[in-house]
């Protein structure tokens, strides 16, 4: 019995008989001395022992305990000796070996390194398994690379929402289980890592099918590249509908996920074998050696091809700051020659060259801080294009808004820009297509911007109240409190925050109270006291819109919700009111009425200071609509304030406790402050004294009057304070 070691071999551990050893050692040995005048001998020498490890290990698998002489020889034999790729004088030997070994040969290759089953019975294979070895089983069954059986699987398996996965259980408890030999393909699929932009899927497909590249990447990219531009449309023209959008929409989505199932089913070709494969080609020495020569001549040419560039490149930019800093130098010294060499004129040149860089410098900061501003817009501005659907209403608006943004804003910077740059590079042309390209640009846009402005103008000519008065149960104890409901304002706020940076709790004068892509809450609401005319409490809701015409503000304010709950002596109200997108924003308002009969009571909750009153005035004509008396502004009520208990009386309402103003509180606090200070200037004294004494000097202040009394706070009239001092 011949003697098993235990041999390290490309990173696999491969029991070996010694003899077989030997084999192994002098047919690498062989290689050596054959390729030892190649270009990169070494990675030649490294790919074929890779490929010899490939084909140990398929042998082990398949149940072998060792690797014996006749399956080194057999290897052997399927990868070529070096004497079999000589010219000349070797062929009648390189077919006399292939003769000799063809039964073995066969065996690993050409008889498709494959169990050839009488029968052909179907297993799961335990060699190439992945999850059971069902997938392999099937192509082995079938005589194709078990891949494609793995995408096909994977594939119906989303299509059907997961009914494939349970035939695939089915089949692995079915199917018994075996140690299927390998099947030699002429071509396997692999993920192609020369050629590849994401994972090399593409390129592998290409060289499976031996095709353009460019093909299978157009196939994935171009359906998700035209959803993701018809989405942009359709944000920017809301009624934009370029076809299906299954082409653009669903099958983009599609052909992404099935990219991403081809990129973790298909396997990546490392080595060189499988790079041969996965082109169809076959795999010996005369094939690994081309392989390799083939990379690294490419790689030679391109790192050749890079440092040719770079080198030129670098000569080129030197070559043109040595002439532009050579250029300029004369040119200045020139200038400034000339203006001190002419005499009384030529200090005033000198001023005149030193104010023009100033000049163009002041105008270098200015065009680059406007490009900046504009970049910035243009960046975050993306995520407020939702904000438009509310103020902008139709295609026209929409279209004159683009081109006032691009024509009227965008092209004057970079006409300043590009002014800037030619004035410091002092290029001069001598047509000025250029500056007339941009003047009628700008002259469009300014077309834009006074159709856009005449447009919304109209879309706010007319005003409208809608007066809606509310049913109230009349409260139990004769008093009335009014709150602001406090429910998801929270969360309102924070999606606004989050959603667009925007904390309107930061900006008090804010008509909106949150936003997001299909509504708005506005909080332009107010509330207005007033006297009662009878003995019973009285509300009614006044809802105010904007319109082109005095139908379309009735509609507008019609659509108003604001709903008002009441639970006996408790009103609670709204944070705001919501609009959405086919609404849009009309500077609408809510005005809530609230009559106190006399001698009753009413407070108001701290909350309804959060509404804000936001008017947009365009000289529109104003239909009342409803039946209350109102000014400008519509607060002619009574003037409270938040969390006071107030009484209605015949001279309007009264504080029934009475609340420090605001005067009176400062006043305290810089009473608080003196007091503080005069305690502090008598400890500084008495602790002056001790330091005195104890150094036997004698010393005796003479107390003031504030120190020799005791300081007393005192309430005064008006609610006022007073310091007292006692003697």
């Amino acid at each position: 019995m011949k003697k098993v070691i235990n041999i390290n071999f490309q990173g696999r551990v491969i029991p070996i008989e010694e003899t077989a050893y030997d084999i192994l050692k002098q047919y690498i040995e062989s290689l050596r001395i054959h390729f030892a005048g190649e270009e990169g001998r070494d990675e030649i020498i490294n790919d074929i022992e890779g490929r010899i490890a490939e084909l140990f290990n398929d042998n082990l698998k398949k149940g072998a305990t060792c690797i014996t002489d006749e399956d080194v020889n057999t290897v052997i034999a399927s990868i070529g000796r070096p004497e079999d790729f000589e010219d000349g004088d070797n062929t009648q030997a390189q077919s006399a070996a292939q003769g000799q070994n063809t039964n073995r040969e066969n065996t690993y290759q050409d008889a498709g390194y494959r169990e050839r089953e009488p029968h052909r019975r179907l297993y799961r294979d335990e060699n190439d398994k992945m999850l059971g070895g069902v997938c392999s089983g099937l192509a082995a069954y079938l005589r194709i690379d078990p891949t494609l059986v793995r995408i096909v699987f994977t594939i119906i398996t989303f299509g059907s929402f997961g009914t494939c996965l349970l035939v695939y259980i089915l089949l692995w408890a079915i199917l018994p289980s075996t140690r299927l030999e390998k099947a030699n393909f002429r071509k396997r699929l692999f993920r192609n890592p020369d050629e590849k932009v994401i994972a090399g899927v593409a390129s592998g497909i290409a060289a499976y099918f031996d095709i353009a590249v460019w093909i299978p990447r157009l196939i994935f990219a171009s359906p998700l590249a035209i959803g993701i531009i018809v989405s942009i449309l359709r944000k920017i023209f809301g009624d934009y509908d370029p076809g299906p959008s299954i082409v653009f929409g669903s099958l983009g989505s599609s052909l992404s996920v099935i990219y991403v199932i081809l990129w973790v089913v298909i396997p990546e070709a490392h080595s060189t074998s499988e790079k041969l494969e996965m082109r169809g080609e076959k795999v010996d020495l005369n094939s690994i050696k081309n392989s390799i020569q083939e990379d690294l001549g490419q790689f030679k040419n391109r790192t050749e091809k890079w440092g040719a560039e770079i080198s030129q490149k670098a000569t080129e930019w030197s070559k043109e700051f040595t002439e532009t800093v050579t250029e300029k130098g004369k040119q200045f010294g020139t200038e400034v020659g000339a203006a001190a060499s002419r005499g009384s004129r030529g200090i005033g040149n000198a001023i005149g060259i030193l104010f023009k860089a100033f000049f163009l410098f002041i105008a270098g900061v200015f065009a680059f801080a406007m490009l900046m501003i504009l970049v910035g817009a243009v960046v975050g501005g993306v995520s407020y294009l939702p904000v438009k659907n509310f103020f902008l209403d139709g295609f026209w608006q929409n279209a004159l808004a683009w081109a006032t943004l691009v024509l009227f804003f965008t092209v004057p910077v970079i006409g300043l820009v590009i002014w800037v740059v030619r004035r410091v590079m002092r290029v001069k042309s001598k047509n000025s297509y250029l500056s007339y390209t941009f003047s009628g640009l700008w002259v469009i846009g300014l077309i834009c911007a006074i159709c856009l402005a005449a447009s919304i103008t109209r879309s706010y000519s007319s005003q409208i109240g809608v007066g809606d008065k509310i049913d109230l149960v009349q409260p139990s104890k004769n008093k009335l409190v009014l709150n602001v409901s406090s429910e998801h304002s929270d969360y309102l706020k924070n999606w606004s925050v989050v959603k667009f940076g925007i904390d309107w709790d930061d900006d008090d004068d804010a008509p909106f109270y949150t936003l997001s892509e299909d509504s708005v809450v506005l909080r332009t609401v107010r509330v207005k006291v007033v006297k009662s005319e009878d003995t019973l409490f009285h509300t009614q809701l006044v809802k105010f819109s904007h319109g082109s015409s005095a139908q379309e503000a009735k509609n507008n304010a019609g659509k108003i919700q604001f709903p008002v709950q009441q639970a006996d002596s408790l009103l609670t109200l709204p944070p705001g009111f919501a609009l959405t997108s086919n609404m849009k924003f009309h500077n609408q308002q809510v005005l809530l009425i609230v009559g106190v009969p006399v001698g009753k009571k009413i407070q108001l909750d701290g909350r309804i200071k959060d509404y804000k009153w936001f008017n947009i005035e365009f000289r529109n004509r104003r239909h009342k609509g409803w039946n209350v008396d109102w000014d400008d502004n519509w607060d002619n009520g009574y003037d409270w304030q938040e969390n006071v208990e107030y009484v209605m009386t015949d001279n309007g309402l009264k504080a029934t406790k009475v609340r420090p103003s605001a005067d009176s509180e400062e006043e305290m606090r810089k009473l608080d402050e003196q007091k503080k200070d005069i305690d502090q200037r008598q400890q500084e004294l008495k602790d002056k004294i001790k330091r005195d004494t104890s150094n036997r000097y004698h010393y005796k202040p003479e107390a003031s009057a504030a120190l020799k009394g005791k300081t007393d706070i005192v309430p005064g009239p008006a609610g006022l304070l007073m310091t007292r001092l006692s003697f």
